[in-house]
């Protein structure tokens, strides 16, 4: 998961980068349910667990957020073509 995550951001996929952190973000979800079912601590399973759930959520957010924010660079106006100059302007 970290590999694909890792070629995403190199590669400037931030709009699928943003997608695989919101679904990487289930799995700690999942492991904060599993410890409260079992009756684990609970500051382990909303600390660790929620928290990390958490920060992959904004993270992922933001980063698709700002790919919808994202513009193109102002495309440049082109040059007309050179004019060659008339006959009497090349006399004056």
């Amino acid at each position: 998961m970290g590999l694909a995550m890792g070629a995403l951001l190199v590669t400037a996929h931030r709009r699928a980068l943003g997608w695989v952190l919101l679904m990487t973000a289930a799995a700690p979800f999942a492991d904060m349910v599993n410890v409260l079912a079992h009756h684990g601590p609970m500051a382990a399973a909303f600390g660790v667990h929620g928290l990390t759930s958490a920060l992959i959520v904004a993270t992922g957010l933001l980063i698709l957020r700002e790919t919808g924010k994202a513009r193109k660079a102002p495309e440049t106006a082109t040059v007309p073509e050179a004019v060659a100059p008339t006959p009497a302007a090349q006399s004056a």
